[in-house]
């Protein structure tokens, strides 16, 4: 856009034409009211309170709607403009009710600050006001409409954000109304974002209700750790408590939205489920004791087990992927002083002898300026929510996508071709694209390539990659338990160095960055997880691990860790029935926003955090319990005084990367084939205790998918239960595949 020079309030102001005024303004700190106006979203100009006096104009002109031209004379304090403000805002009161000292919006409500300038202090309004009677919209979001002022922000939001116009209104004038469109509320993973976006009490946060005003509560930075985002955002608290998180900006990473899971999950925080006293196991029998008691037992365990009969080789480190960077430093750290190179945090990969290896290079803002996209195996929109936000961007701007999955799912943007197949036809499909590929190029057809036969998919989704500009292949973590899942990386690999296309490995979520950067996988002679439970060790460090989520086959690791001669130590910050009855010593550690430290998002960005609040009764942040215990230990390098040291050691350390494996193997196993996805609400272990996310539909989501087909091939039929999850027959899955969403923990079998 050119550069041009206006005049706001005789001020002259350098803006670019075509833009919006109320850009200009913003930018320049000028003070301009606004209700519908988001940066986010959008124009509506149908509030009217941003209107402006523009020479030249007949009447005031609203700023959000008025694109800027050379020369422009504008004012925003006249006497013309108060006048017009005050004469709308005196509109937007006359059915508002007087409930502010009752209404959660108290403190931060646009309309009262905004009142308080261009409102009058005397109705003359004499009628009877409106009242609107509030709809149910879900265990997430509160209604009171007879708030509502009609800025469409809510509706908007759900249009061009969320992907899913859930909210709209009908009737007019005074009888205009928003609304749900559906019975069953709002069922976006991105809808709490509508209460950051109200600029009245209309909508508020059904499980904050009642609780707090805004300026009774300290807000501190903090990072989200559900996924490989790390949204940016403020945990809001009050006497010690997180009584509610909002987004935070930061447009390179989650712009102003957060997910669901990233807003509500803070409920599991203040579940009765807490583990809030070390306990060791004696005589069978579980005790609360000191913190020094415990840790002392933990090393004696250790030392009777490992140490004192210098069997090194025998003690183990298991860790879950939410743990933070610096946990994963210190414990991995703690092992290999000790002389042990057995450490794992890929407790739900089945294989781990040929490990997925794919680059990520493409950066997360950059991801909405892609004009192709090919997904493989992945559910973006509930498993990567704001990844996914990103490629509705592309999509918006004219950017196409494929899908290669085993079952169709409900993205909120137009799919351009749906590839429907059962896992262990992937890495043919994928071969038969870049078989394509490498013939348009004219380049020689590897031996692995001669034998494979080009179909129409294969054909087309070629086609797309050959001729985008800026394309990206995200691959998800639905193949990660797949016989072919190597060989699909390398296969992705290989067709993204031919057409010049940009990756996106979304195979593992949580912060397995991090645990990666730590070097949080085992060293040269060291046993992987899978190996460990083979391996009948003799003690192990678990780090915040519950089995029935955490391993891809829970019952295995279960009596892998229950055996009597082995000695587990478990920090955890929740209860569970068989955590306590595989370990030895149980110490109650942090959860999130309870501790410092580090998230490594999708880019290899650490993003680090200090503690919102201290951990409840005596647990402690796992950091500097594994530090104790290394001093008990007598291991040397431990003396570090917060996280921010740890950080800074892992920093200037370098890690080894995997080496590129070119094997690919295009042996299709035969037989049903099982994917098992824990429901996006059950990801990790503060998310599975929060009441409110468990209670909406997507919380819910618990069935074994599969067609009439496969049902037959295995004797079973509808609502039978399958690897212990209710059945659903279905044709939106592929044939021999059993596509598993469960939101339990009685899982049986895991993925086969």
């Amino acid at each position: 856009m050119a550069k041009v020079e206006i005049e706001i309030d005789g001020k002259i102001v350098n803006a670019r034409a075509g833009e919006m005024l109320i850009a200009v303004t913003d930018r320049e700190g000028i003070s301009v009211p606004r209700f519908c106006y988001h940066k986010k979203l959008s124009i509506s100009a149908s509030c009217r309170m941003c209107l402006v006096d523009v020479e030249g104009a007949p009447k005031p002109q609203p700023a959000c709607s008025t694109p800027i031209a050379d020369g422009m004379r504008i004012h925003t304090q006249n006497e013309k403009v108060k006048t017009s403000q005050k004469a709308v805002m005196e509109f937007l009161l006359i059915n508002h009710p007087l409930d502010c000292p009752i209404c959660d919006q108290g403190g931060e409500c646009e309309l009262q600050d905004v009142a308080m300038e261009y409102g009058s202090d005397v109705s003359r309004f004499t009628e009877g006001k409106r009242i609107v009677a509030d709809s149910d919209i879900g265990a997430l979001i509160q209604t009171d409409m007879t708030r509502c002022i009609h800025c469409t922000r809510c509706v908007r939001f759900g249009t061009e954000i969320a992907g899913i116009m859930e909210m709209g209104g009908i009737g007019r004038g005074e009888d205009l109304k928003i609304e749900p469109f559906l019975t069953e509320g709002i069922q976006s993973e991105l809808s709490g974002n509508m209460i950051d976006v109200c600029p009245v009490g209309a909508l508020t946060s059904k499980p904050f209700r009642y609780e707090l005003r805004t300026w009774q509560m300290n807000s501190k930075h903090n990072i989200a750790r559900h996924d490989l985002v790390g949204s940016n955002i403020h945990a809001q608290t009050y006497k010690g408590k997180v009584k509610r998180i909002v987004a935070r900006d930061n447009d390179d990473v989650n712009e102003t939205w957060i997910s669901d899971r990233d807003r509500f999950s803070y409920e599991g925080l203040s579940h009765e489920n807490r583990l809030l006293a070390p306990q060791i196991k004696v005589e069978g029998e579980w005790k609360e004791v000191e913190w020094s008691v415990a840790l002392d037992f933990a090393v004696r365990g250790l030392s009777n087990n490992i140490l004192n009969s210098h069997q090194t080789s025998q003690l183990g480190a298991l860790a879950s992927n939410t743990a933070t960077l610096e946990e994963f430093h210190l414990l991995q750290k703690i092992l290999r002083e000790i002389g042990s190179e057995n450490i794992d945090h890929r407790l739900n990969v089945k294989n781990l002898n040929d490990p997925i290896v794919l680059d990520s290079n493409i950066k997360i803002a950059n991801l909405e300026n892609v004009d192709h996209a090919l997904i493989v195996g992945s559910y973006t929109r509930l498993e990567q929510p704001m990844i996914n936000h990103r490629l509705r961007k592309a999509s918006l701007k004219g950017a196409t996508v494929d899908v290669i999955n085993a079952m169709e799912f409900d993205f909120n943007y137009p799919i351009n071709s749906e590839n429907i197949i059962a896992p262990n036809k992937v890495a043919v499909t994928l071969a038969g694209v870049l078989k394509v590929i490498l013939e348009s190029k004219q380049k020689e057809i590897p031996d692995y390539l001669a034998p494979v036969k080009i179909d129409d998919s294969s054909s087309a989704l070629a086609e797309k990659l050959l001729s985008a500009d800026q394309s990206v292949i995200v691959l998800g973590e639905h193949i990660i338990n797949s016989d072919s899942a190597a060989s699909i990386a390398n296969l992705i690999t290989n067709i993204a160095e031919q057409t010049k296309s940009s990756t996106l490995d979304l195979s593992m979520s949580g912060n397995s960055m991090a645990a990666n950067l730590a070097g949080f996988v085992p060293g040269k002679g060291g046993l992987d997880v899978n190996a460990m439970l083979e391996a009948d060790l003799k003690a192990y460090i678990l780090l915040d691990m519950y089995p029935h989520y955490d391993f891809h086959h829970s019952i295995k690791a279960i009596e892998a860790l229950n055996k009597d001669d082995t000695f587990v130590i478990s920090l955890n910050s929740f209860k569970d029935k068989d955590v306590a009855n595989y370990s030895d010593v149980l110490l109650p550690i942090a959860c999130f926003y309870e501790t410092s430290g580090s998230h490594v998002n999708i880019e290899g960005e650490i993003q680090s955090f200090a503690a919102a609040v201290s951990a409840p009764s005596d647990s402690k942040p796992a950091w500097k319990v594994l530090k104790v215990l290394a001093d008990l230990l007598e291991l040397p390098g431990f003396h570090y005084a917060d996280s921010t040291q740890v950080t800074s050691e892992i920093t200037h350390q370098s890690h080894n990367t995997h080496v590129h494996d070119e094997n690919i193997n295009l042996t299709a196993k035969q037989g049903v084939h099982v994917i098992w996805q824990k429901s996006p609400y059950a990801i990790d272990v503060l998310s599975r205790h929060s009441t409110s996310l468990q209670m909406t539909k997507i919380g819910q989501i618990n069935s074994a998918w599969m067609t009439k087909t496969t049902a037959k091939s295995l004797d079973i039929s509808e609502n039978d239960k399958y690897l212990g999850v209710p059945v659903v027959i279905s044709n939106t899955v592929a044939n021999n595949c059993v596509f598993i969403n469960a939101n339990h923990s009685t899982q049986g079998g895991g993925q086969t």
